[in-house]
């Protein structure tokens, strides 16, 4: 993932980066109401991270770590891609392990999964509290608090659940060829196969999954554009 700095968050030394907002809530929070492209510096991070915001939904401040538009990225990643991010902040992308980590550590977040049908319907899945450990722990889930327009298929199955990639060894992951937090494989998955046409139900477990009917059902429907945002709790 390529990354433009802003100039004042190169810094000289540590004490220059820390003058850089920590999160897109920042920059909100400091009179900047226009979605786009801006540099930040986590609490927990040694390095700036260019992030987009999205500065119009729900109240704006929400940092992006995750959008699918039209399957034109690979999400059949290894575990290096996925922790430390790939893709085109302007379409499609998976911001990093790493960064989610250092962004949800700062304090209390959390996970708003705005969805997008075939049917072009919008729907969301609001959690309250979110968390990603670090890498020694596998990037361990914590997702909890729902409350949305659509059942949830997300905290009830994959809450406190290792993140796996398709070649560490997990067959979830290498039959959806995509990383996850996989809990004998999954309800939810926003990074699996893109199709680019709707397609019959029997081949919708291994595409962009959000919503169940209920917590015993198979997935609903086949997402064709969502994308996943942190702000703080």
């Amino acid at each position: 993932m390529t990354m433009a700095l802003s100039p004042s968050c190169v810094p000289s030394d540590v004490q220059h980066v820390r003058s850089c907002p920590i999160d897109c809530a920042s920059i909100y929070y400091n009179g900047v109401r226009r979605s786009g492209l801006y540099t930040i510096v986590p609490s927990l991070a040694a390095m700036p991270l260019e992030v987009y915001c999205d500065m119009d939904t729900d109240g704006g401040g929400w940092t992006v770590i995750q959008r699918r538009v039209d399957g034109s990225v690979s999400f059949d990643r290894n575990w290096r891609d996925y922790r430390d991010g790939f893709g085109d902040l302007h379409s499609e992308f998976w911001l990093g392990n790493e960064h989610i980590h250092e962004l949800s550590a700062q304090g209390e977040y959390s996970l708003r999964i705005h969805l997008e049908d075939w049917s072009n319907k919008h729907k969301h899945a609001l959690y309250q509290r979110f968390s990603v450990e670090d890498e020694e722990h596998q990037y361990r889930l914590h997702v909890s608090g729902f409350t949305g327009t659509v059942q949830d298929s997300f905290s009830w199955y994959h809450d406190e659940q290792s993140f796996s990639t398709p070649d560490s060894g997990n067959i979830c992951a290498e039959i959806s060829h995509s990383g996850w937090w996989y809990n004998q494989c999954f309800y939810a998955n926003l990074n699996g196969f893109y199709y680019r046409v709707n397609v019959h139900k029997q081949h919708r477990q291994l595409g962009l999954l959000l919503v169940a009917e209920s917590q015993h059902d198979d997935p609903a429907s086949q997402l064709s554009s969502p994308y996943v945002t942190l702000n703080r709790a």
